[in-house]
């Protein structure tokens, strides 16, 4: 957490104004308003001491949230007896040992909780929203043909990959992975695209569409290592990658009934804020 020295010089200076006054005022004042002023000045003292001692109490606070983030995560994902456990024979590293094993397929505990704060834009919710993205859809991926939608497509590079999306999206993934090659430069070195746009319908249904197939979903995997969907596994770079995706208005597919942890898409609560800013 970065104190703004600007905002607290100018607070004490607020602070201040009273006493400077005062001061000038001293000279005329005698010994009674002297004294006067000195109690003002170490009460003032005090108050800054006392601020200064809040401002470092916050600053330990959030160190020790960011320290305590990524035990946090990885509390959720067990070692698989297909994997293995991560072992203590394997090579350390200086934040726990696990950066070699982002790949390695874990069990995610208490997954269909995960997403609980955010709700699952639905087709339902997403063709009464946004429209279909395609007038005539079919079970092949296919142009997209809603005019308003069309004109916000995109294809573009938001770090480790690329994809084309709508530019909301897009613009959200971008501060996602920076987000990624700050706090875990290794995973970011060592994500890989599943794919994004397709515009098609969900198998079985006449005319209902994913959120890939309006450009608000993208497939992830680490080195190339696709996920087996609905095995109720992952890998442990996408535990990690869930946390920062969720905080950033995305839901993981990891919760979804039928466990697809390589999708991410977005939530309806980011697709109303859009359309309240007018993005979308």
């Amino acid at each position: 957490m970065k104190v703004n020295i600007g905002l607290v010089i100018l607070a004490l200076a607020v602070l201040a104004a009273p006493v400077v006054w005062h001061l000038a005022e001293a000279e005329f004042g005698g010994d009674d308003r002297v004294a006067e002023l000195e109690g003002q000045i170490t009460a003032l003292r005090q108050q800054v001491n006392d601020s200064t001692f809040r401002l470092d109490a916050m600053e330990d606070t959030v160190r020790n949230l960011e320290a305590r983030s990524a035990a946090e995560v990885l509390s959720r994902a067990y070692p698989t007896d297909q994997a293995g456990p991560i072992s203590e024979e394997e090579p350390q590293d200086e934040e726990g040992g696990y950066k070699e094993n982002f790949a390695q397929v874990v069990l995610v505990a208490d997954r269909r909780s995960f997403n609980r704060q955010l709700t699952h834009a639905t087709p339902n919710f997403l063709k009464e929203f946004l429209g279909l993205p395609r007038e005539e859809l079919s079970d092949n991926c296919e142009e997209m043909t809603n005019e308003t939608l069309k004109e916000m497509l995109e294809l573009a590079d938001v770090g480790p990959i690329k994809v084309r999306m709508l530019r909301p999206a897009i613009v959200s993934l971008q501060q996602i992975f920076k987000n990624v090659q700050v706090y875990e430069p290794e995973l970011y070195a060592r994500i890989k695209s599943s794919g994004s746009l397709c515009v098609r319908r969900i198998r079985g249904s006449e005319d209902r569409a994913s959120a890939h197939a309006y450009g608000l979903a993208v497939d992830l995997n680490i080195d190339g290592q696709l996920d087996t969907l609905g095995d109720g596994k992952t890998q442990l770079g996408l535990v990690l990658l869930s946390e920062i995706f969720n905080r950033e208005g995305w839901i993981w597919g990891a919760g979804f009934g039928r466990e697809d942890s390589m999708h991410f898409e977005v939530s309806r609560e980011l697709l109303e804020r859009w359309r309240r800013r007018g993005d979308i």
